[in-house]
This record gives structure tokens, sequence and C-alpha cells, in this order.
């Protein structure tokens, strides 16, 4: 703990916080509870290495529009608003709530979308495009369907008849409940792709309960809502789908052995297909 705490303490001077909580930390950053003349926050500090400055600015671009609010940022470090009770989308969904959880997706994506974020200097493909490369398949994503999944992946680059900067993780972890400004979207990557790429995400998601959510059946009621709520092309939701979810099995396979993403990953890949008979 001690340890967590020194990699805080210049920030923790710098903005004049005070700590209120244990310190903790992520794959990725420091994090430590705060407060400063009554207003709770969260301080995360970035680690050597951590993808995590691309969504510090995409938060400070949309100025709390569908987002958590910066409160204090800089090239290493960023506070956020404390999210209060913070309840996930994801309890919605294993309550029972799916359909009205994946109109809160859409509901969250228009208001990312009504920010009009410059999408300048935040990236497209090219980090996920490489794990194609990089790693082996893992059963039962077959090498033939990590190489479809390629190919599907470069047409869909291809064809983009325009592209918006996206949060480019919105899966139901990423979405909290605040009792004040309702729902509220954390830990964007900053990605810019077209709209129907965003939806891959929560496609694959709550994954603690696969064989109930990312059935062909479960995926193409949730496609039905998401297409006609966003006016996007099915098939292009669910090629982004097979695409994108083929890059996590792959990605999750050895960085995030957890059991359940390790089934849940392949499976939305492998429904997508079905949808998409390919």
């Amino acid at each position: 703990m001690t340890d967590i705490r020194s990699h805080l303490e210049a920030h923790f001077a710098k903005w004049r916080l005070t700590p209120d909580g244990e310190p903790f930390e992520t794959h990725s950053s420091w994090l430590a509870y705060v407060a400063r003349d009554k207003v709770r926050g969260v301080l995360k500090v970035f680690k050597p290495g951590s993808d995590e400055a691309p969504g510090a600015r995409y938060l400070a671009a949309h100025h709390g529009s569908g987002t958590v609010q910066v409160l204090e940022a800089d090239e290493a470090a960023i506070v956020l608003e404390r999210i209060v009770p913070g309840t996930t989308l994801t309890e919605l969904s294993l309550s029972g709530r799916d359909d009205e959880a994946t109109h809160i997706v859409c509901d969250v994506i228009e208001k990312l979308q009504r920010a009009h974020a410059p999408a300048a200097g935040f990236a497209a493909h090219e980090d996920q495009k490489a794990e194609f490369e990089r790693r082996i398949a893992i059963p039962p994503l077959t090498a033939d369907i990590a190489a479809r999944a390629r190919t599907r992946f470069d047409e869909l680059e291809a064809t983009q008849a325009s592209t918006v900067l996206l949060h480019g993780d919105l899966h139901h972890d990423n979405i909290l409940f605040d009792a004040e400004r309702g729902w509220l979207a954390i830990d964007p990557k900053g990605i810019v792709a077209d709209l129907a790429y965003e939806i891959a995400a929560p496609l694959r998601n709550p994954y603690q309960r696969s064989a109930e959510f990312l059935t062909p059946e479960a995926m193409d009621r949730r496609v039905a809502i998401y297409c006609e709520r966003l006016g996007l092309e099915r098939r292009r939701v669910l090629s982004w789908c097979f695409a994108r979810n083929c890059v996590a099995a792959l990605w999750y396979a050895d960085r995030t052995p957890v059991p359940e993403r390790t089934k849940a990953w392949p499976l939305a890949t492998l429904s997508a297909m079905a949808l998409l008979d390919c």
C-alpha cells in the first residue's frame, strides 16, 4: 500500500487533494479516492507505458457530455468526479432488464456524439490490427476464423463513409449511474471510426452470463435495437462485432485470462459469424 501511495503523493500535493480511502491499482494506473473543498473525486496516475492518456483527452474534450467530468489533468494523471452510487449497467442487464440497458447504451452514445468532440489527434485501428499478427488463434477461434476476421476488419476500415470520435470500449461496466447526472461513460479509449464500430463492445457484455446474452438470438435482438435507435446498418454492426471481438478474444487470451472473458469473447465472435452467415 505504501508503494502505491508513493506514486500518488506528488499529485496529492500539486492539486491539494486529501486522500479519502485506501489507494489501489489496475493494470494501467494507480488510483485513490480523494477530496478537495468538499468535492469528492478519483485521482488516477498513469503507469509508464499505459494507454490511459488518450482516454483522459477524450473525457476533457467532452466536458461532461455523457461522460464523467474532469476536475484536473496533466500529462501524467487525471482527477475525475466521483460517480455516486456508481451502479454499473451490467447490474441492470443481470437483473432481467437487458432491453432497457441496451436503450441506455444508445442514450449514452447519443449524448457522446452530441458533444461533437474533435477527432484530431486520436488513433484509428493500427494497434488492434497488430493483434492478428502477434497472436495465435485460441479455441474455438481457429486460424481460419482469425484470418477471416482480419479480412473483414480491413474491408470495414476501407469502406467507412464517415468517421467520428468514439469511446472505443463502451461496455456495460464502463457505464455507471450517478444520482444527479444519470448514466455516464468512464474509461474511454478514444478511437476514430464509423459509428457502427462502437457497438461491438456492448455486444460482448455482460460476459458473466454469456450463454444468456451472447447467443445469436440475444445478439440479434440487441442489434435490432441499436440499428433502429442509431440509424445503423445491421450487417455493418455485425461485421464490426465479428472482427473486433475476434481481436478482443486474442488480446484477452494471454493478457487477462479471466475464465468468463476467455469463454465470452470467442462466443460473441462466433455468434456474429452465425448471424452474418460467413
